[in-house]
C-alpha cells in the first residue's frame, strides 16, 4: 500500500514538474518574438540600476515606483510594474496605463522573464519605457494582480534581448 502511495506521490510530482515546464515555455514566448514584432500579453518590468544577480526585486505592486531605480531618474508614481504592449527587442519601447488599468494576469509562473527598463515616462494616460535587457526572476509567493499584492523576487539570471539565451 505505501509503494503505491509512494509511486503516486512520484507520478504527481512528475506531471507537476513537466506542466512546470510547459509553464515557462509558453511564459517565455511573449518575450521571445521576433525583433519588430509586438506582444499585446505584456511582461513585467524592473529597474535596471535594480537588476542585479541575486537581487530581490518588486516587480508589480503599488511601491514599484519607491522600489526600482531606473537610472534614466524616477517613475511615475502610477506605474504599478506591468507593460501592456511590448516589444522583446532591446532598446524598444513598451506602454500601459496607470495603475492596474495595465491588466496584468491573474496567475504568473514561478519564474518570469521580465523586462529590464533603464526610463519610465508618463504623458497624459500613457506611461512608456525602455527594455535594455531581460531578467528571469524566481518569483515569491503572494503576487496577486492588484497593486495591494505585490510580486516581488530574486533576480536568477538574464537573458539576450529578443529571447535568447541565459548570460
Amino acid at each position: 500500500m505505501i509503494e503505491r502511495k509512494c509511486r503516486r506521490v512520484a507520478r504527481l510530482g512528475l506531471i507537476a514538474a513537466v506542466a512546470a515546464l510547459g509553464s515557462l515555455s509558453l511564459a517565455g514566448t511573449a518575450l521571445a518574438a521576433q525583433p519588430g514584432s509586438t506582444s499585446t500579453q505584456g511582461a513585467f518590468v524592473i529597474g535596471d540600476q535594480s537588476a542585479r544577480l541575486d537581487a530581490h526585486v518588486t516587480f508589480w505592486g503599488a511601491q514599484w515606483w519607491k522600489d526600482n531605480a531606473p537610472s534614466g531618474g524616477g517613475a511615475p508614481a502610477s506605474f504599478k510594474g506591468y507593460a501592456d504592449v511590448v516589444d522583446p527587442a532591446c532598446a524598444q519601447p513598451w506602454t500601459t496605463r496607470p495603475g492596474n488599468s495595465s491588466f496584468p494576469p491573474a496567475d504568473i509562473s514561478d519564474v518570469l522573464d521580465v523586462l529590464v527598463a533603464s526610463h519610465v515616462d508618463k504623458s497624459g494616460a500613457v506611461i512608456s519605457g525602455d527594455t535594455t535587457e531581460l531578467a528571469m526572476v524566481a518569483v515569491d509567493p503572494g503576487y496577486a494582480p492588484d497593486p495591494g499584492h505585490p510580486g516581488t523576487g530574486t533576480v536568477i539570471g538574464f537573458l539576450a534581448c529578443g529571447g535568447g539565451g541565459i548570460s
